[in-house]
């Protein structure tokens, strides 16, 4: 079938986030006197929600103690950003945009709560079509809900869609919405057998091809 859509995780894909959250949490947990913990900062470079990630961190603190923890990060990831410059992905800008010039739908299914604030920054927000959020769904990633969700805001069907991720969870939840699911990675994650489909980087001819089969041409 050819690819009716293009669906996108941020974090890790469209956006070069990981530093910049792991600075965030350290911060506010720095400035709350609560340590950071080696899993924390696993559970961050794993794409972990807000809520998943102070769990870890804090998990017998009290509901006014995680609820500060979880109202502060936003504001320190805010701050940071003020004082960044790209934070986009090597060639996520480049690629959307050509995706964009040709006319296909696209989106960005994401745990995240706050995305628009990264989107923007990288100056991608205004040239997607759909936005799934952690707000959206009941359940985050690896559930499939979110791209499901996506693909029924964009009015195409789920197996016509290709989806970009960079973890097990998001590989997971778009291939069990039954979407075609390409995981950007160097090398071959260890959770990942031959059967999952691996890219390099956005910024290639090869991935616009990708998603669009027919006649894709180049980035000129």
């Amino acid at each position: 079938m050819t690819t009716s859509a293009v669906l996108f995780d941020m974090d890790g894909v469209l956006v070069d986030s990981a530093s910049l959250h792991l600075r965030a949490y350290e911060q506010v947990f720095r400035e709350a006197g609560i340590e950071f913990s080696v899993a924390a900062r696993d559970a961050v470079r794993e794409g972990k929600t807000r809520s998943e990630v102070i769990e870890i961190a804090v998990p017998d603190a009290s509901s006014a103690i995680t609820q500060a923890l979880f109202d502060a990060k936003p504001n320190a990831v805010a701050q940071l950003l003020r004082n960044a410059q790209d934070v986009s992905m090597p060639g996520a800008t480049r690629m959307v945009r050509a995706l964009a010039d040709r006319g296909v739908p696209m989106g960005v299914v994401t745990n995240s709560v706050d995305p628009e604030i990264w989107l923007t920054a990288a100056d991608l927000l205004e040239v997607m079509d759909v936005l799934v959020t952690g707000n959206d769904v009941s359940a985050p990633k690896p559930s499939p809900e979110g791209y499901l969700l996506a693909a029924e805001r964009l009015g195409v069907q789920p197996r016509a869609c290709v989806a970009f991720e960079d973890s097990l969870d998001g590989w997971l939840a778009a291939s069990r919405a039954g979407m075609r699911a390409v995981v950007l990675a160097a090398t071959r994650p260890a959770w990942a057998d031959r059967s999952v489909e691996l890219a390099t980087t956005l910024g290639s001819s090869e991935v616009l091809a990708l998603c669009l089969p027919v006649a894709a041409g180049d980035f000129s």
